[in-house]
């Protein structure tokens, strides 16, 4: 599979016919890969385009290309917000963001949970794991990323989408999701959610939902929920 670099869209000439990398990818594509002048890539936006291209002139941090050929793709129809309270270990934190992006997540929210041991996000490194994820998945889309204090700040961002939260003490029967509706996924930390939270999402019109008879870690849910609407 070919290597596929991203490019802030800012860096796209308004003609569609010139690009540059920039920062870490520069350095990936001219120092660890070896890319010169004349080189084929492949790049994509993260807003809907893909760009085959060719090197024309490349620096330590900065490389120059002439884009050949432009491939676009609209949005999404059904808009899957993960919303995940906070994991404490960075590994699992981190498997958790990978698999939302590599299985179709439209945007990625963090946020302290009543159980969540609460702890400072690196919002740019978590970026930089969402781009490594969406360019390994081949996607047209970025997920964006959004970090939230409490469930009551991610309910009232999303107050226009469908809550489905997986809970682990809900009847064990395959989830039913609504048809075409935009869906906010929310999955607990280790824990869980608190009652307290429970009620909140209940009472705001979200629906509860199983993932099955077994209890599942925070990271496996969120592959879990998100595999159920692979083709929906």
């Amino acid at each position: 599979m070919d290597n596929l670099f991203f490019c802030e869209p800012e860096h796209i000439s308004e003609d569609r016919k010139q690009l540059i990398l920039t920062g870490q990818e520069a350095i990936h594509c001219s120092k660890v890969l070896r890319k010169r002048t004349g080189d084929r890539l492949s790049v994509a936006d993260g807003a809907g385009s893909h760009y085959s291209c060719t090197i024309t002139m490349s620096t330590k941090q900065q490389v120059f290309a002439s884009i050949d050929e432009v491939i676009t793709h609209d949005l999404p129809d059904r808009k899957k917000v993960l919303a995940l309270g906070s994991i404490k270990k960075r590994d699992r934190l981190e498997f958790a963001i990978e698999k939302a992006v590599e299985l179709g997540a439209t945007e990625l929210c963090l946020f302290n949970s009543d159980h969540s041991e609460r702890t400072r996000i690196n919002e740019d490194r978590t970026r930089q794991q969402i781009i490594s994820a969406f360019k390994q998945s081949g996607r047209f889309w970025l997920p964006d990323l959004r970090v939230k204090d409490s469930l009551e700040e991610v309910l009232a961002e999303y107050a226009d989408l469908q809550a489905v939260m997986a809970h682990e003490k809900t009847k064990v029967q395959e989830p039913g999701f609504p048809a075409e509706s935009d869906l906010l996924l929310l999955v607990g930390p280790e824990g869980g959610f608190s009652p307290r939270e429970t009620n909140l999402v209940e009472s705001s019109g979200g629906m509860l939902i199983s993932l099955g008879a077994n209890r599942l870690r925070a990271e496996t849910a969120v592959t879990a929920i998100l595999s159920l609407l692979l083709f929906r």
